[in-house]
């Protein structure tokens, strides 16, 4: 007999010690590896649909920063500088190919940098419009880079610009008396998406097909700025709304759709957008406070933090972050009440097991676990831990499944019969009574787990 999810609930709120299992736990958290553990100044940019992630590590101090990938198979690799204490990478398309800015002399500004393509373990410096820096946000799979430049050696005002087979070209303003303030996404049909200014700094978020510039527009008539394009040519950013507040807006079909939600806070911004439509983002009531959200399309915002699993060991505060077309979410974070960075990767998990709560849930006696929907005759691993968070399990892809556990321990193993159910039972010492643990089982060769069973021991 297979014992479904609704049971477990059912179970799990009857029972005087309460269980989670009702909760929808999406992602697993795994923080990605720093160059220098001690310094946790980490800043994760972006991600191609690989799961490689792209960004800035601190090495030698927190006030340097080398451009690095987190390959999706595990690591962390420096790619260089142009010659500077200080770089950063921004984007990775599917081929590797990397871009960013970098400083390009040793103790020199951290304000003066040149755009670079990393391409077959070599760095490139893409020059300038004719100031002083430039650099790049986004790279599309057709080798195409998007970012902003000086355009006048000694005046810093930036213009969006374009870098194509060995050119860099400044992209126009939709309107006369603006200029492209920058360009932030590049899709692979070579849409470009950012922003404008004018005279009395209105940023208008702009689209541009083919080079030609076209005004969005804005739920308010003025204020806006496009922060990326998905393949389908939607475009997520932010608007000033009628209120006078800042709304993250979706635009289809150039159409500006408000997808604020007021419940999580006055303002909100939308940062990226996957080609499944999927929204990430940020909303609070002030910038020291926000949280980041996921949308649907169609659906309303979900605050993330809802969605990862609890009773983490750090008190996470998500922040900047982006998305790739597997659902994996590249974010920026730290611990609440700290000022160290880290680069985080929310993995989706695909639970196809299902776990029952312990039998009888009750400490300083014999408990059962017992999982369904297991291939018969697989071995499956039960395990625990005390705080929720991200574990690879061995041999697997994070695009196949990752354990939502935080280093977790094994508690044992049993051979799922011709049903496809696996038991084991373990004393629980009376040491547990009123501690909250954590469950999940595994089938290490096929990379398939249950859902994360939360239970407090009576």
């Amino acid at each position: 007999m297979k014992i479904g999810r609704r049971l477990i609930a059912t179970l799990a709120i009857a029972a005087t010690a309460s269980s989670a299992a009702g909760q929808e736990y999406r992602y697993a958290i795994i923080r990605l590896p720093s160059l220098d553990e001690s310094l946790a100044t980490d800043v994760a940019r972006g991600i191609n649909s690989l799961g490689d992630v792209v960004g800035g590590a601190a090495m030698d101090s927190k006030w340097s920063s080398r451009p690095v990938v987190w390959p999706g198979s595990g690591g962390v690799i420096d790619l260089g500088t142009l010659g500077g204490d200080v770089a950063s990478a921004s984007s990775i398309n599917e081929s590797g190919e990397i871009v960013g800015a970098s400083g390009f002399e040793p103790g020199g500004s951290i304000f003066v940098g040149h755009a670079f393509l990393w391409q077959d373990g070599e760095m490139t410096d893409l020059g300038t419009l004719g100031g002083e820096s430039s650099s790049t946000q986004a790279i599309n799979n057709m080798g195409q880079v998007v970012g902003q430049s000086e355009y006048e050696f000694g005046n810093h005002a930036n213009r969006g610009c374009l870098w194509e087979n060995g050119e860099i070209i400044a992209l126009l303003a939709p309107r006369e008396g603006r200029y492209s303030a920058s360009a932030n996404d590049i899709n692979d049909l070579g849409q470009i998406v950012g922003a404008a200014l004018g005279s009395e700094s209105q940023a208008t978020a702009t689209l541009w097909i083919d080079r030609e510039p076209i005004d969005l527009g804005s739920l308010a008539g003025e204020g806006s700025s496009a922060f990326a394009i998905n393949n389908l040519g939607h475009v997520v950013g932010q608007s000033r709304a009628a209120n006078g507040n800042t709304h993250a807006v979706v635009w289809v079909d150039q159409q500006v759709i408000d997808i604020h939600a007021s419940q999580y806070g006055r303002y909100s911004w939308g940062q990226d957008i996957s080609n499944a439509d999927q929204v990430v983002g940020a909303i609070g009531n002030q910038l020291t406070t926000r949280q980041m959200f996921i949308r649907e399309f169609g659906e309303p915002m979900r605050l993330l933090k809802d969605l990862t699993p609890p009773r983490t060991r750090e008190r996470w505060r998500f922040d900047r972050g982006h998305i790739n077309d597997a659902g994996q979410i590249c974010i920026t974070a730290n611990i609440t009440n700290t000022l160290d960075l880290y680069a985080v990767l929310l993995t989706p998990v695909s639970p196809s097991m299902t776990l029952a709560s312990p039998s009888p849930g009750t400490a300083g006696t014999n408990n059962t676990l017992t999982v369904t929907d297991v291939t018969p005759g697989a071995r499956v691993t039960f395990l625990y831990s005390r705080h929720g968070g991200g574990t690879r399990i061995p041999g697997c892809d994070l695009q196949q499944n990752a354990l939502q556990l935080d280093n977790p321990t094994v508690i044992g193993t049993a051979i799922a019969n011709q049903q496809g159910v696996a038991t084991i039972t373990r004393p629980v010492p009376l040491i547990a009574r009123g501690q909250t643990i954590l469950f999940q089982a595994v089938v290490q060769g096929e990379c398939a787990i249950s859902q994360l069973v939360v239970w407090r021991f009576e």
